[in-house]
């Protein structure tokens, strides 16, 4: 299983994340260096998406790895390490989001009705998705989605965030949230309905967006 779209497998001679923990757990500080390592970039990544600020992303990723550190010999191996990785920073991160109130949370309730998880709309993406070299050239498009997508209730945002932006499966997202796949894909669906509801007008405008 992968995390996001780029892997976190060793290239050869390097040791795996298991060997990592066990030497770890067993006292290893370099082997903890050498998983804080092979997994900052993305937790990094991931924090900054949530918590939207550098100095905050960075105490996110500090508290998340202090956190790996002290329960690393909790960690039993029946998910896979950088799933249980991206668990603690998400934890970290809604945690500094409801200490501080950065946002103010909606009611995804209220986004739209209810649905059913075998419902097709959950296997495509939505229409009104923008490829990023588009999104990278209308500053505008871009500030507008980023506005919409920080206006999330951040448990929803984590979903969204880790399927659309770190590329992930609904069963990776449900291993890493804890969260079953259904609650996965409702969770997801009514994000996209919020964020198509908020960009429509916008992208009503846009003819040469898909």
């Amino acid at each position: 299983m992968s995390i996001g779209t780029e892997k976190s497998e060793p290239i050869a001679d390097e040791p795996t994340d298991d060997e990592l923990v066990k030497q770890a757990v067993a006292g290893d500080y370099d082997a903890f260096e050498a998983i804080v390592d092979r997994y900052h970039d993305k937790a990094y990544r991931l924090a900054f998406s949530l918590v939207k600020d550098d100095d905050e992303a960075q105490d996110v990723v500090q508290e998340a790895f202090l956190n790996v550190y002290r329960k690393l010999d909790t960690f039993k191996g029946e998910s896979q390490f950088g799933s249980w990785i991206y668990r603690v920073v998400v934890n970290a991160a809604l945690m500094r989001l409801r200490k501080v109130k950065r946002r103010s949370e909606i009611g995804m309730e209220d986004a739209g009705p209810s649905i059913s998880e075998d419902e097709g709309a959950f296997s495509n993406r939505p229409s009104w998705r923008v490829h990023a070299d588009e999104a990278a050239e209308n500053l505008e498009l871009r500030e507008q989605i980023l506005s919409a997508v920080d206006e999330l209730n951040p448990k929803y945002q984590a979903v969204f965030i880790l399927r659309e932006v770190e590329d992930l499966s609904l069963a990776e997202i449900a291993d890493v949230l804890d969260l079953t796949e259904g609650a996965v894909k409702t969770s997801l669906h009514r994000a996209r309905l919020h964020l198509q509801a908020a960009l429509e007008p916008y992208l009503g405008r846009n003819e040469s967006i898909s």
